[in-house]
């Protein structure tokens, strides 16, 4: 194979700077439509130390390398905290590896393959979707290519530059991901095998060196974490078993929709086809020479999937996302495999691979929707109210909605956290907590969060007064609100309902709008769906302001109240503009919209005629 030209020709460079912009397009489309998930909300924990420093000892006593949260943490201070600028990171460095892919692949096998692979990359639904996440897999990816750049540059010609340059990238891949090794170690074994001359052995045995010993300070650390790694059942809920349901999406994952003709391909290149017309006939020639360029990233693929299987053979470790490492490498061979159809082939081809990469760009995972979860908690959320997490790492998330949604000064309790650092005294210290509480939240997965401590919430004095939910994949994600429940009654709505409290602001500016809080217990089973009206009275008993509607805006709807239980009704009430300052009745009302009737209140013992007046509304123009 004749050197690739390091010279790109002006149709070739439009060509590069259209496949960067579709890459870019493609990772930045919905990049915020997703909700953090549970591995993106541990790396804001890991990130958020104050310094530098902080965060590397964190990460020495997790199971992973710490040169991605390094640099994260930078870009978190300069960019801020909103989903956008959190993933635009991993965006930014999937971009660097579309763009490097070209000069690997043009290293191997000439200009148009490092063309046909940035393309082919740029595609790619797995490092899409991890362009799009708040974790290391996409800078491991890309650091992988880097590093085999350089190592082919060396082989090519071992210039100062390019020894320096594979150093640097190897040791940055090695720490941002162990899984990094398999790339290295497929290096390795290809030197082994084609390696020629005695200067070109020590040279790569210099290399090989200098990165082992830049690695050699982190060996330590790396004992350690694999100790905990492997005693701690934390590290295993996401991996996956070696199965072929496991392999099946892996297959889907890299190879696409289309993975037939992906793989055909791929086989296609790992050798090399010439085309020659002789008499008007055309033969075709398949040779297998220089086996270098196509041996080295079909050990990347072989060494780093035959080692995976037999190591989760014997210690399941395996994720889906750790097959990013060989998406490159498959990128690669498919872009050779290309270059040796003809030109009317390829040119078909590359239009299917082109028109499904585009229709499945949106066939993303199906990760927990913890930014709804969130949203239902601050939706009826009142002052400084706990959030109790017991979501396994998904309070990671949560934590974050919850300071974005209802600021850094709402306590957040994960008690998985809590249980595992108090041991035998996790229940008499939730106890403890309970007893200073008159509200508190509970973000739960799953229907049944009495099993382990429901008792104990019954004892403090608390009832359950909501429950709004989430689906995810057949399960539900709860937000449970539990009050303490109050003593007395402030007025009964025929024979149905009994008012038990409320709560809302007793000053306000015209225009504001403000939540009034009702708590409800059903008198006897309710067959019907009832609303509730909360109106604001002048003085003369005229209506001023008015919110209709049922019950915590229909997610609990009298109909499903059982008799003595405590309910949660929040409505929103809006001042007009106009709303002259004054002193404000503020009242309740219940009826059926079937009947024109309002319900009978009976209040302090008195009939009160069709509505309850609940408390009072100063309205100035300075607001509560």
């Amino acid at each position: 194979m004749p050197r690739a030209r390091r010279n790109i020709s002006p149709r070739l460079l439009v060509a590069l700077v259209g496949i960067l912009l579709l890459a870019w397009a493609l990772r930045v489309h919905a990049l915020d439509d997703r909700s953090l998930w549970a591995d993106e909300g541990w790396t804001l924990v890991l990130t958020e130390g104050p310094g530098l420093d902080d965060i590397t000892r964190t990460m020495a006593a997790d199971q992973h390398p710490p040169l991605f949260f390094v640099l994260f943490r930078i870009w978190r201070t300069l960019t801020g905290e909103s989903e956008f600028a959190l993933r635009y990171f991993s965006v930014l460095i999937s971009m660097i590896g579309v763009a490097a892919i070209y000069p690997l692949s043009r290293g191997l096998f000439g200009p148009l393959a490092g063309a046909l692979a940035a393309l082919l990359l740029a595609l790619a639904d797995l490092p899409i979707d991890l362009a799009q996440e708040v974790r290391h897999y996409g800078l491991m990816a890309t650091l992988a290519i880097v590093s085999s750049v350089y190592y082919v540059r060396v082989w090519r010609r071992s210039t100062r530059a390019a020894r320096i340059g594979y150093v640097l990238s190897s040791l940055a891949l090695l720490y941002t991901h162990y899984l990094g090794a398999f790339v290295l170690l497929a290096q390795g074994v290809h030197f082994l095998l084609f390696a020629r001359g005695r200067r070109r052995v020590l040279d790569g045995l210099f290399l090989f060196a200098a990165v082992a010993l830049g690695f050699l300070p982190w060996v330590p650390v790396v004992l350690v974490q694999n100790s905990v790694r492997w005693d701690d059942p934390l590290y295993f809920r996401n991996s996956v078993p070696n199965s072929p349901e496991t392999y099946r999406a892996v297959r889907t994952a890299l190879l696409g929709s289309h993975y037939g003709l992906m793989f055909a391909l791929l086989l296609l290149g790992l050798v090399y086809v010439t085309y020659r017309r002789t008499n008007g006939f055309e033969s075709v020639r398949v040779r297998l020479r220089p086996l270098w360029a196509t041996a080295y990233p079909a050990l990347w693929i072989v060494l780093m999937v035959g080692l995976t299987v037999a190591i989760n053979a014997r210690r399941q470790f395996l994720t889906e996302r750790n097959f990013v490492l060989i998406a490159p490498a498959i990128a690669v061979l498919v872009a050779h495999g290309l270059t040796n159809l003809q030109r009317v082939g390829r040119a078909l081809l590359v239009a299917v691979i082109v028109v499904v990469g585009l229709t499945t760009v949106d066939a993303r995972r199906n990760y927990p929707n913890w930014r709804t979860v969130t949203a239902n908690v601050t939706r009826y959320h009142q002052g400084d109210e706990p959030v109790l997490m017991d979501v396994w790492v998904g309070d990671f998330p949560v934590r974050y909605y919850v300071e974005q949604q209802m600021g850094e000064g709402t306590p957040a309790i994960s008690l998985r956290e809590w249980r595992s650092e108090y041991g035998v005294e996790f229940l008499p210290r939730l106890l403890d907590t309970l007893h200073a509480l008159d509200a508190f939240w509970l973000v739960y997965w799953g229907d049944a969060p009495m099993t382990e401590y429901g008792a104990l919430i019954a004892d403090a004095g608390f009832a359950q007064t909501a429950a709004l939910s989430v689906d995810h994949l057949g399960e539900r994600l709860y937000s449970y609100r539990y009050d303490r429940v109050p003593s007395g009654e402030l007025a009964q709505f025929g024979d149905l309902f009994g008012l038990r409290q409320a709560s809302a602001p007793e000053q306000a500016a015209p225009g504001e709008t403000i939540n009034v809080f009702l708590w409800w217990s059903a008198l006897q089973p309710v067959p019907l769906d009832y609303s509730v009206s909360v109106v604001a009275l002048d003085g003369q008993g005229n209506v001023v302001a008015q919110h209709d509607g049922p019950p915590l805006d229909g997610y609990s709807p009298t109909s499903t109240w059982m008799p003595d239980t405590l309910q949660l009704d929040v409505h929103r009430l809006s001042l007009p503009d106009t709303l002259p300052p004054g002193t404000y009745d503020l009242a309740v009302r219940v009826y059926w919209y079937g009947d024109p009737q309002l319900l009978p209140v009976v209040q302090g013992e008195q009939p009160a005629g069709d509505r309850a007046v609940i408390g009072s509304l100063v309205v100035d123009s300075s607001g509560g």
